[in-house]
């Protein structure tokens, strides 16, 4: 395939919109790099540490910049629509961080300017590029589980990162914020088959959300062939757990064999005298970590590893010649947020509930 030289516009440039204008600045098929962000300063900063092209604190001078073809949205999660339809609108290849947003209807409302511009439009659950769960794809696309019956997947956070995401984004939750990584990935697993019911159960003790799962959450998907997937999250481990970022596991049977996935980062132990801060919450530090945990990857001799910078190098490969890569499609990331907000709607009124919501 032709490659050509692309130019790349970042709208948000936090905690992941700074990761990927460090990745997209350092990729050869970027010719030009343009960031936004509601605080301007911080755009400046970040534009100056990557030496983008151009910055603004206006997304629009962004979006519609004539020299920009690939939009990367990394604002905060409820601020998804109005710049993922905007990039679409103007013919842009987009990249968005999961979830979709955090409604239906914002969510409806991006599909329905991928239909009306024929977008081409990925949304970033960076967990699909980790090898192991690539891997464990790859065994069930060769059959040899046989046909999936159940799985039971699960992701835990310290207290600290819980307190960050709030700070940013307070309609989150466990459920709609990370346990989303691992529905992503359930569904994908069971590709074909259709959500019908969910059934939750969840707490408040420590976070308060109005649906009752401001701290943990646990779920039972029943799709429409009779399987089912048990789903569970937390963010009430406690600061100094030696995973920092997160603790995940999965156990996937069928009729001819299972995978069982562990994702503690147990097999990388660092102990110390002086203290390691958290990734994501720097105020948090413990004396021994499980390194590897934090979900996007580690920054390592100057550079950053891991999922995120191999989604967004297969991303900008698509935007620069057309490839296809395997990122969440639209359509998969609003049956995710439908799941998720069907678990939150669950635990809420203590019942099950049928899928799709109305």
């Amino acid at each position: 395939m032709a490659e050509k030289k692309i130019g790349v516009g970042i709208i948000g440039s936090g905690r992941m919109g700074r990761l990927r204008a460090n990745l997209t600045a350092g990729d050869p098929r970027v010719g030009f790099l343009a960031l936004s962000d509601a605080d301007a300063g911080r755009a400046a900063t970040v534009a100056d540490e990557v030496k983008a092209d151009f910055h603004s604190g206006d997304n629009e001078a962004v979006l519609s910049h004539p020299e920009v073809d690939a939009v990367i949205v990394s604002t905060p999660e409820h601020a998804h629509a109005d710049p993922v339809c905007r990039a679409l609108e103007l013919g842009k290849v987009v990249l968005v961080e999961k979830p979709l947003d955090l409604s239906l209807d914002a969510a409806d409302r991006i599909l329905g300017a991928v239909r009306r511009y024929g977008g081409d439009l990925h949304v970033g659950y960076t967990q699909r590029l980790r090898r192991r769960y690539l891997n464990a794809k790859e065994q069930i696309n060769q059959g040899r589980l046989g046909r999936l019956l159940t799985a039971r997947m699960s992701l835990y956070n310290p207290q600290s990162n819980g307190k960050e995401i709030y700070a940013r984004s307070p309609h989150a939750s466990p459920v709609t914020d990370t346990l989303t990584y691992v529905v992503d990935i359930g569904l994908w697993y069971f590709e074909g088959r259709k959500p019908v019911r969910v059934y939750a159960q969840g707490g408040s003790k420590i976070f308060p959300h109005p649906n009752n799962v401001g701290d943990w959450a646990w779920a039972i998907v029943t799709l429409d062939d009779g399987s089912n997937i048990s789903f569970g999250c937390s963010w009430i481990f406690p600061d100094n757990w030696p995973a920092p970022i997160t603790t995940m596991g999965m156990d996937i049977m069928g009729t001819d064999g299972a995978i069982v996935i562990d994702d503690s980062h147990k097999g990388v132990i660092l102990a110390t005298k002086k203290g390691v801060p958290s990734p994501y919450a720097p105020d948090a530090t413990s004396d021994v970590v499980f390194l590897e945990s934090m979900m996007a990857g580690d920054w390592s001799l100057g550079e950053f590893w891991g999922p995120m910078r191999d989604e967004t190098r297969l991303f900008l490969e698509h935007a620069a010649t057309g490839r296809t890569i395997p990122n969440t499609r639209p359509e998969e990331a609003r049956q995710t947020l439908d799941v998720t907000l069907a678990i939150e709607r669950s635990a809420a009124e203590n019942r099950p509930i049928d899928l799709p919501l109305v």
